[in-house]
C-alpha cells in the first residue's frame, strides 16, 4: 500500500532540501526531489520512523541546551 507523499515546503524561495518529498512504497520510506525521477530507498517504515524521531529528540535537546546558556 502507498502512503501519501508528504512534502516538505516553505513559503519563501525554497532550496532542494526544502522539498524532500517522503514516500512510503512496499514498506519502505523512499526520498525523492521535484523534478526528478530519481528517488533513494532509507529503509524500512519502523526503522526510518525510528530514526527521525532519535533525530528529532536529539535536535531538541540540542536546542534546549544551546537556550539555557
Amino acid at each position: 500500500m502507498t502512503e501519501p507523499n508528504l512534502a516538505i515546503s516553505n513559503e519563501q524561495e525554497s532550496t532542494p532540501e526544502q522539498e524532500i518529498i517522503f514516500s512510503e512504497r512496499d514498506g519502505y520510506v523512499l526520498a525523492s526531489w521535484p523534478g526528478t525521477n530519481a528517488s533513494v530507498k532509507l529503509g524500512r517504515r519502523e526503522i526510518v520512523a525510528a530514526m527521525m524521531e532519535d533525530f528529532l529528540a536529539q535536535a531538541a535537546l540540542g536546542e534546549r541546551l544551546a537556550n539555557s546558556q
